[in-house]
């Protein structure tokens, strides 16, 4: 059987034993999602081999006349305390390595949003509203105001300053509660295009299952 026949059969039998949980749940749908997660796992750990276990411990292990000793038995002892942390003796330890290892990857974290998103975002927001020379000059004024103001309005919604009396939550101050409810106004459409847009790619997702599940179907029942 020839391989493009024998995967799109494969695929023909998987979707449709997804889709059987549409009639309830059943061992042929289980048996498919059983067959996605152990795909998906291996798949992981893989990905997990190649980028992370063989350069950053296997390769510096094999190679100590390029990095040195210092390196490989410092993420040796590190790996084996990690490791050792569910012995009582060691288990102090292996959550300092912890400790560590959630520090710096909140610290890379932290600077890849400060760098990647709020800068880059606080740069873009920083826009004329004075139509200028260009003949599409007051288009781009009356855009540019609505990203300000959107952008002001939706920072004055998260406001923590508010003080509130015993037995009632704390309110924003008066001239604050009209900018947060134009804040609200934006926050509500940017959840609703990120919605519209996540339900337009599993639309256009769907569309090419059905498109191929169909492709190949007629390939028996001599359609088109």
């Amino acid at each position: 059987m020839p391989t493009d026949l024998l995967a799109g059969a494969l695929s023909f039998l998987l979707t449709l034993a997804v889709l059987s949980y549409l009639v309830g749940d059943n061992p042929i749908y289980r048996v498919a999602i059983h067959l996605f997660v152990g795909a998906a796992a291996g798949y992981a750990v893989v990905i997990t081999y190649y980028n992370v276990i063989y350069p950053r411990l296997l390769a510096p292990l094999l190679a100590f006349q390029f990095v040195g000793p210092g390196l490989p038995l410092v993420a040796g002892g590190l790996g084996l305390l990690l490791l050792l942390k569910p012995l009582r003796l060691v288990s102090p330890l292996g959550s300092l390595v912890i400790a560590f290892m959630v520090g710096v990857g909140v610290a890379a974290a932290i600077g890849g949003a400060v760098l990647g998103t709020i800068f880059p975002q606080t740069q873009a927001t920083i826009l004329s509203v004075l139509p200028g020379d260009d003949p599409n000059g007051l288009e781009k004024a009356i855009e540019a105001a609505v990203i300000v103001l959107g952008t002001l309005a939706t920072l004055g919604f998260f406001y923590y300053g508010g003080r509130g009396e015993a037995g009632r939550p704390g309110d924003r101050p008066t001239l604050l509660k009209p900018v947060a409810f134009v804040g609200q106004i934006f926050i509500g459409a940017a959840f609703g295009l990120m919605y519209a847009g996540a339900l337009l790619a599993s639309l256009a997702l769907f569309t090419r299952s059905v498109t191929d599940l169909w492709g190949f179907a007629s390939l028996f029942v001599g359609g088109r």
